[in-house]
C-alpha cells in the first residue's frame, strides 16, 4: 500500500471547489472545518483550503495539510464516496492527536448527514 494520498483521490480545480461548498454538509470543530458532499465517483476525495490568513508560517499551513492527507487516506475506504473539503481553524494545539482525532470525529459526522439526506 502506497503512504501517499493518490492524485486521483484529490479535489484539485476551482469547479469541485465551488460544487461542494454550493450543495455540501458543513460541520466544524474547535480545530477543523469540513465540507462533504456526494462525489460522484466510486471512491473519497479530499480537497485542502488551510489559509495563510489563519496560519501565516508555511511551516503552520503544512503541518495541518500533512495531517488532514494522512488521516483521510487512513480512513478512506470508510467515507461512503463523498467529497471532503477541509479547511483549519486558529487554535493553539501541539498535540497532533488530538487534531486526528477530532477531525474524524467530524468526517463521521458530516458522512452522517449525508446519508440521512
Amino acid at each position: 500500500m502506497s503512504s501517499s494520498l493518490a492524485h486521483s483521490a484529490r479535489i484539485t480545480n476551482a469547479k469541485e471547489f465551488a460544487h461542494v461548498f454550493k450543495k455540501g454538509f458543513h460541520s466544524q470543530s474547535k480545530f477543523w472545518k469540513i465540507v462533504a458532499n456526494d462525489s460522484g465517483y466510486g471512491f473519497s476525495r479530499l480537497g485542502l483550503a488551510i489559509s495563510k490568513k489563519e496560519y501565516k508560517r508555511a511551516v503552520d499551513r503544512n503541518l495541518f495539510k500533512r495531517l488532514a492527507r494522512e488521516t483521510f487516506r487512513n480512513n478512506q475506504d470508510n467515507l461512503d464516496h463523498l467529497d471532503f473539503v477541509v479547511m483549519a481553524k486558529k487554535s493553539k494545539s501541539n498535540n497532533n492527536k488530538e487534531l486526528t482525532l477530532d477531525l474524524i470525529t467530524l468526517m463521521k459526522n458530516v458522512k452522517r448527514k449525508a446519508k440521512t439526506q
